[in-house]
């Protein structure tokens, strides 16, 4: 502490006042009429932080307020006006004070009064700490109304009559009717109709018994008729006796949300009708497994417990009691509990509809949907007659294929029987063909017995390719592999259908690499492809036109070989039907040539026999290519010596 003696007298005074002073959280300075400072407390040093020379004795007391009002402690105070302002207003000879001022981070309230003849005393207290409890007390009550006036709701308050005192900016904008319309009057003589029933007895109660309530929804009246939904929640309060003083509370409209519910029970209650009059089983259970609805037709399934089903029984409880009744009788394979149990696990995690013989010989197939809410959807249909089409299909699949096996076991045994005679008819008409015993005498023996001979060997060649293909249907004819050179198997296949391409007019044409690998193949039956195909394109190629056939390796390593002609080709649509098993394609055309159409067929399934691929291309009138693709694991690559 630092002071001024002027006297012994002035001495004592200062002792006195800073005594008496001792202990108050006051920042205080005296000085006198002309505004010299007289005395001042560490305080006031402290509160103020002005550096030094600016706040000691003797100096005058103006230059620390203008430091303090340029620094800008005095900024936020409304009239403070300039620091001369301030400096006139700290000499006034009577009392002053001024708003809250902040000074480096406190919050300083200044009080001035004159305490002798030419001495005035000007006192600093801090009120940082009180000034923000009063913020945060003031900017909560803001924050609080400012939700409410955002929002949809409102605030409201009544006293212990439950007469309305108060409400919130917000009523007037949702309720469109000020709200002095309805201070003073009654809670219960402002409300026209409660949404429960009994709602009005319920809420009295609660009121008299100082509870609070929530969600309560009413109509309120209005002078103008209009109908409005409110949902209102409270609580009681009381004043610092503990004295009942009223309630305070919340409300919202929801005239949209009750005008919904009521659509949403009219619709709920026409799909509640339509489901009735569906053949379709249909339940909702909540997230607890608890039944919500069903229709008519999930209490006829479950007739046998039909007083169980209502409202709240569980999943559970229906398994259980329909497996007392016998329901599940000749179903159950397992133990009944793990029966059950395999039910509420299907239940609780669907994985897909689930197929089930009922004790009657009916079948269901139930589905369960897992709804965003937690709910589920039971839906059951009656598939009996679905399962005895399925068994009746199966039945007439299994005859087929006995059919089927039958047939090719038939001509597949059948093979001796049939070749035996026509062995014999060949042979005889050769004889008499050749006159091996002598002449005939008349020359139209020798023409039939030609005759004979060229049937037989047609029908001998029919009938073995109807016996390959079923040998190959069987599953018996199994490929007799070596090692051949391709030149050599067309060499071999040529001599057995050139007299046949001489006679219709037809050139041969071969276009074969010199430089092909050996290819492992049955060699009687890739003769019989090709003789087939040759022989195909001949039949369908017209006079002057050409057959070519064509080898060559491609760079996956497999090899192709191609048969083309000059003949009448065929439309893309028709090649399938070609490739039938005595499929022909109906056209005149077509029709002017023998054959079963066997050859085709028969050539396609050898290859598939060897691994390979058949693929035709045709166009009408300009002709046909066959290929056989051989997989490149069949050819033969030589061995590249390194030199």
């Amino acid at each position: 502490m630092r002071f001024l003696v002027e006297d012994v007298t002035d001495k004592l005074e200062n002792d006195c006042l800073l005594e008496a002073l001792t202990g108050m959280d006051l920042g205080l300075v005296v000085m006198d009429g002309g505004r010299r400072i007289l005395l001042l407390n560490a305080q006031l040093e402290t509160y103020l932080a002005a550096p030094a020379g600016v706040l000691e004795m003797g100096r005058d007391f103006a230059e620390t307020l203008r430091f303090c009002h340029e620094r800008g402690d005095f900024a936020e105070v409304e009239d403070c006006g300039s620091a001369d302002d301030l400096v006139a207003l700290a000499a006034v000879p009577r009392e002053w004070s001024l708003a809250p001022v902040w000074a480096q981070d406190r919050c300083l309230q200044l009080r001035g009064r004159p305490i002798a003849e030419n001495r005035f005393l000007i006192t600093y207290q801090d009120i940082s700490t009180h000034q923000a409890s009063a913020a945060a007390a003031l900017d909560s009550d803001r924050r609080l109304l400012d939700f409410a006036e955002a929002g949809s709701g409102w605030f409201w308050e009544m006293d212990e009559n439950y007469n309305y005192t108060w409400f919130s900016n917000n009523f007037r904008r949702r309720a469109g009717t000020k709200a002095e319309s309805r201070y003073g009057k009654n809670r219960f003589d402002l409300i026209a109709e409660f949404a429960n029933d009994n709602g009005e007895e319920i809420h009295r109660r609660t009121l008299s018994e100082r509870k609070p309530f929530k969600d309560l929804i009413t109509r309120p009246k209005f002078d103008d008729g209009k109908v409005l939904w409110f949902r209102t929640s409270g609580a009681p309060f009381y004043d610092q006796n503990n004295v009942f003083r009223g309630y305070r509370g919340v409300a919202t409209d929801v005239t949209g949300e009750i005008a919904f519910r009521e659509r949403a029970k009219s619709e709920g209650e026409r799909i509640a009708s339509a489901m009735d009059h569906l053949n379709e089983t249909m339940a909702l259970f909540d997230s607890q497994d608890r039944l919500v609805f069903c229709n008519e037709a999930f209490r006829a399934l479950n007739r046998k417990i039909i007083d169980l089903i209502v409202p709240g029984v569980t999943f559970e409880e229906v398994i259980r009691a329909n497996m007392r009744t016998g329901y599940f009788d000749g179903v159950v394979t397992a133990a009944p509990e793990e029966f059950i149990q395999q039910r509420l696990r299907q239940f609780h995690e669907p994985d897909g509809p689930v197929d089930m013989i009922l004790g009657d010989g009916s079948w269901v197939r139930i589905n369960v949907q897992l709804l965003a809410s937690g709910e589920r959807v039971l839906a059951v249909s009656d598939i009996t007659g679905l399962k005895r089409a399925e068994a009746d299909l199966h039945a007439a699949k299994e005859q087929a294929e006995q059919a089927s096996r039958a047939k090719s076991m038939f001509l597949a045994n059948m093979s001796h029987e049939l070749r035996t005679p026509l062995n014999a008819i060949s042979g005889f008409s050769e004889i008499i063909q050749q006159e091996l015993f002598g002449p005939l005498g008349d020359a139209h023996y020798g023409e039939y017995a030609r005759d004979i001979h060229a049937s037989g060997q047609h029908l001998l060649a029919i009938i073995n390719d109807i016996l390959d293909l079923s040998r190959i249907e069987e599953g018996q004819d199994e490929l007799e592999e070596s090692e051949n050179t391709f030149a050599e198997v067309i060499q071999a296949c040529l001599p057995l259908v050139r007299e046949r391409a001489v006679a219709a007019k037809v050139r041969i044409e071969l276009d074969i690499a010199a430089d092909l690998p050996t290819v492992m193949l049955d060699l009687r039956r890739m003769k019989q492809i090709l003789i087939n195909l040759l022989s195909n394109a001949i039949k369908f190629t017209e006079a002057g036109g050409y057959v070519r056939v064509a080898a060559s390796v491609e760079p996956s390593g497999d090899m192709i070989i191609a048969v083309s002609d000059s003949g009448i080709g065929m439309r893309p649509e028709d090649i399938p039907k070609a490739l039938e098993p005595f499929g022909q394609i109906d056209s005149s055309l077509s029709r002017s040539y023998e054959g079963t159409g066997l050859g085709l067929s028969l050539a396609r399934q050898l290859t598939e026999a060897h691994g390979g691929e058949l693929q035709i291309s045709s166009e009408p009138n300009i002709g046909t290519t066959v290929q056989i693709i051989l997989p490149s694991y069949r050819v033969i690559m030589p061995v590249q010596h390194l030199g």
